[in-house]
């Protein structure tokens, strides 16, 4: 899986697509794991996260890789305020230095976690041109696009459009609006989900039933402020019972869209945890969910956008699919797609069994000592191996959680190895 060309990886978890004001909430778990972005790169790249590198993940990761950590600049953009990882760049005075970079490096590559504008304008002044893009640059495009289908409303739109099935609801403006269409759905369907409208991994989301109809006031009066930060606008669709929670991850370049994998994603207490690939079990509804993000991939590409997609999705204890969401930029399994084919080779990979997740463990919040641990066990993946653990981020300082890709030829054997590292490393 080797480029033939540098790249600048840029790790701008905090951006314009994901909410419209960062929040604490929201961005700091996700500025925790940025530096899993070292998994992407390669000698010769620059990688640009918004905190500081751990010493023992960066070495553990490279020394997977095949190269030293010397190998690849690591630049670090911390700020106590909230800010895209652009504002952060030019607050730490690193921007003469990136642009320097990018003169001692010819035909390199920006690649950006989302393709906000921030992000995209700031690639062309310092004259590093986007993955995917000619030498004209990416379009506009394709920027409105990402900012259209990243709203829950431009993403119902284009559902629409495309004949991609979604759950029953409405858009709302106002909090009046909001408080009307969510009477309107409890009453009509019995249940709703009510979301801002652009939010991701689940903030803002709120959940109602029938029985709050009589305190709907209250109700709302309690969650408004939850979401005060991000300027009006949400909508509210019927709320369906899921059996299962399904991803498809795709790819847009110059030939058209294309499917790297579809996904079942773990989601204990409603909230995104990891994800298992392929399906479990087999389901007729994966079909439509691959033609559906065929259809918005074509869209995408007709738009002038190259780069990674998702369509996230239920599917019902009847076996119907609806789509409730897509993600235009790289998610928290971009990476690990393409981990999983350079780890294993693209045929092998194909065949390949992959679980990652993120569980609080009881031993000691130290990464050498767990992955000193996973060792021992003999339960790591080792390069040239069909199968193991890798340990793909520390957060450990951030949330206790252990981070990991579980890799194997069977589902029954990724559940025997995930099973022991849990008895490794105490996962609860």
């Amino acid at each position: 899986m080797h480029r033939e060309h540098p790249l600048l990886v840029f790790g701008n978890f905090v951006n314009e697509l994901m909410v419209t004001v960062p929040v604490h909430r929201h961005a700091d778990a996700l500025v925790a794991v940025s530096p899993r972005k070292i998994w992407l790169t390669q000698p010769g790249d620059v990688l640009v996260t918004p905190r500081p590198m751990s010493g023992p993940l960066c070495d553990y990761a490279c020394d997977l890789l095949g190269f030293s950590p010397s190998d690849v600049t690591l630049l670090d953009a911390p700020t106590d305020a909230l800010a895209t990882l652009t504002a952060a760049v030019r607050r730490n005075g690193l921007v003469e230095r990136l642009r320097s970079e990018v003169r001692q490096r010819p035909g390199i590559r920006m690649q950006p976690f989302a393709q906000d504008r921030p992000a995209v304008e700031f690639a062309a002044e310092i004259g590093v041109p986007l993955e995917g893009y000619g030498p004209d640059g990416v379009p506009a495009s394709a920027v409105a696009a990402a900012y259209r289908i990243n709203t829950k409303p431009g993403f119902r739109q284009v559902a629409g459009d495309l004949g991609i099935r979604i759950a029953d609801g409405l858009t709302c403006d106002t909090p009046e609006e909001l408080a009307a269409g969510l009477r309107k759905i409890l009453t009509e369907k019995g249940a709703a989900v009510v979301k801002p409208a652009r939010g991701s991994n689940g903030y803002g989301v709120g959940f109602w039933d029938a029985a709050d109809l009589p305190e709907l006031e209250a109700g709302l009066a309690a969650y408004l402020p939850t979401v005060a930060e991000q300027p009006p606008g949400w909508v509210v669709e019927e709320r369906l019972g899921f059996a299962r929670v399904v991803t498809v991850e795709m790819e847009v370049d110059e030939d058209g869209p294309r499917v790297l994998h579809v996904g079942e994603m773990r989601t204990p207490n409603g909230s995104f945890s990891g994800q298992v690939t392929p399906l479990v079990a087999s389901s007729s509804a994966v079909e439509e969910l691959v033609e559906s993000g065929l259809a918005l991939g074509r869209h995408l590409h007709t738009e002038g956008y190259r780069g990674p997609f998702d369509i996230d999705g239920g599917i019902t204890a009847d076996d119907v699919l609806y789509s409730t969401e897509s993600n235009v930029r790289r998610t928290g399994c971009t990476y690990l797609d393409l981990l999983v084919r350079r780890l294993l080779g693209t045929e092998r990979a194909a065949r390949t069994v992959w679980a990652a997740d993120s569980r609080p463990g009881g031993v000691e919040r130290d990464f050498a000592a767990g992955l000193a641990r996973v060792r021992s066990a003999g339960l790591d993946f080792t390069a040239g191996a069909r199968e193991g653990v890798v340990l793909t981020s520390d957060t450990l300082a951030f949330d206790g959680k252990w981070r990991y890709l579980v890799l194997a030829e069977s589902h029954s054997r990724v559940d025997e190895l995930e099973s022991g590292l849990a008895d490794v490393l105490k996962l609860s």
